[in-house]
């Protein structure tokens, strides 16, 4: 039970963390939403097409190393050319992975397939944010430092 309001508390964390990053620089807001986008697409398509080991499939049945390695440098080349160190480069990267992982953890904590069946078979709203959560927090700490 406590762990459903660390979720909803950490979700509205989130939602203000967004809105200030809006309001800032909202160059900023719609690179989180794309770059986001992006990494997901790629995980998911060479996920599929290259196979292999999955991660960790109690949590995340489908996520897989290769998936997850080739997004990680693509989304990590993605924000070099945008301008990014390196390093922040790696962090946002990884952060996108350890996002979905933690909503993933969630759903399967609270016995639910997908948080609304919204989008159909492709989950809800929150299962498309999922990635974002830890990269907005990482950029608002950019912003701020």
């Amino acid at each position: 039970k406590l762990i459903k309001y660390f979720f909803v508390l950490s979700l509205f964390i989130f939602c203000l963390i967004l809105f200030f990053i809006s309001l800032t620089d909202r160059y900023l807001f719609y690179l989180i939403i794309f770059i986001s986008f992006f990494n997901d697409t790629v995980a998911y398509l060479s996920g599929r097409f290259f196979a292999g080991k999955l991660i960790i499939p109690s949590i995340s049945p489908n996520k897989t190393w290769s998936g997850t390695l080739i997004s990680f440098f693509a989304t990590s080349f993605i924000l070099l050319l945008l301008n990014f160190s390196i390093l922040l480069s790696m962090i946002s990267a990884i952060s996108l992975f350890l996002g979905d992982i933690f909503f993933s953890f969630v759903k399967r904590f609270l016995q639910i397939k997908d948080f609304s069946a919204s989008l159909g078979g492709h989950g809800g709203i929150l299962d498309r944010l999922d990635s974002m959560f830890l990269l907005a927090i990482i950029f608002q700490i950019y912003l701020v430092f």
